[in-house]
């Protein structure tokens, strides 16, 4: 699994036009259509898209596939946000305060009321209350937060662990939130600070300092970040490239929504396939087929789902 950056940006943006899954063949396509397609048609494509005025210039050169300086840009960090990356802050609303506050009982320089982990690039996950856990790009987490934030990385963290990281990060999506205790990862519920426990515990990074607390708190990663031989702060090292970010906070999320449709489709593909499943049992129990064909139809199912790269929580619950 590439990183966004190197799928996407490092190709002349092809696929910011196509969901993933598109053949390279249908990405040019669109790049030649975009080409020839005069400066004010492009312009309507790029603000429907979200796209600020400010930012057309700039959209046509991506759409056209001609170098440009947001992709030069991203491709000029020394460092960039990776995998496993967990960016602490404090929200600027009064429960986050509140949250703040309480926390210091248990750790007298705690600053943080969430915590978010990176799961590729610019790309996010954390867990809210109303909305649960959501992929989400880093200017859009970063708009309702003091600016005190920090971003921690585990040394014990490498190139190895990425593809873990970002395929359980993916995992998760669309889970409830809730705080429920359990030292264990919780299967059906997230909040934030868990979220983030049980991608690096399911990613096999283990003794990393993480407690094991059967709440655990945005201040016990605030306190990682102080004392654990573990954890490096590299808040001043990527800021250049969460700046630039920011700055280009319309163009990412344009991007971002080839990964996000990506994920939404196959979400809706297992779904689909636990209602086949429910179809199939239920076929068999009225006696249209019989139960050697049921057990290889499901078992064909079961075959393709786990050669998948992309698995989720709620997929097995379904299944017949």
């Amino acid at each position: 699994m590439s990183s966004i950056k190197q799928s996407i940006s490092r190709t002349a943006t092809a696929q910011v036009f196509r969901t993933m899954g598109s053949s390279e063949s249908n990405q040019l396509d669109v790049i030649n259509q975009f080409k020839q397609m005069p400066d004010s048609q492009l312009d309507m494509v790029g603000l429907y898209a979200g796209i600020t005025k400010e930012h057309l210039p700039l959209y046509r050169k991506i759409a056209r596939g001609e170098k440009n300086s947001f992709v030069d840009g991203l491709n000029s960090f020394s460092d960039v946000l990776k995998p496993g990356d967990i960016i602490l802050v404090l929200g600027t609303t009064v429960s986050s305060k509140v949250l703040l506050k309480v926390q210091k009982r248990a750790y007298s320089e705690a600053r943080s009321s969430h915590v978010i982990i990176s799961q590729m690039d610019f790309i996010c996950v954390d867990a809210v209350p109303k909305i649960g856990v959501s992929p989400r790009v880093i200017p859009d987490l970063l708009s309702d937060v003091e600016d005190n934030w920090q971003v921690i990385r585990c040394n014990k963290v490498d190139e190895e662990h990425h593809e873990d990281i970002m395929k359980s990060c993916a995992y998760y999506l669309e889970q409830p939130y809730r705080i429920f205790p359990s030292k264990k990862p919780v299967k059906r519920y997230s909040y934030c600070s868990e979220l983030a426990r049980k991608i690096y515990v399911d990613s096999g990074i283990d003794k990393c300092g993480i407690p094991k607390h059967k709440i655990i708190k945005p201040c016990d990663f605030d306190k990682l970040a102080d004392h654990s031989q573990h954890w490096s702060d590299v808040t001043a090292n990527v800021k250049p490239y969460i700046d630039f970010c920011v700055a280009h906070a319309d163009i990412l999320k344009f991007i971002a929504k080839s990964y996000v449709q990506g994920i939404d489709l196959n979400r809706q593909r297992f779904k689909e396939r636990a209602e086949t499943k429910k179809t199939i049992i239920k076929n068999m129990k009225s006696g249209k087929i019989s139960k050697e064909e049921a057990d290889r139809y499901i078992n064909q199912i079961c075959k393709i789902e786990s050669s998948l790269n992309y698995k989720f929580w709620d997929h097995s619950q379904s299944k017949a």
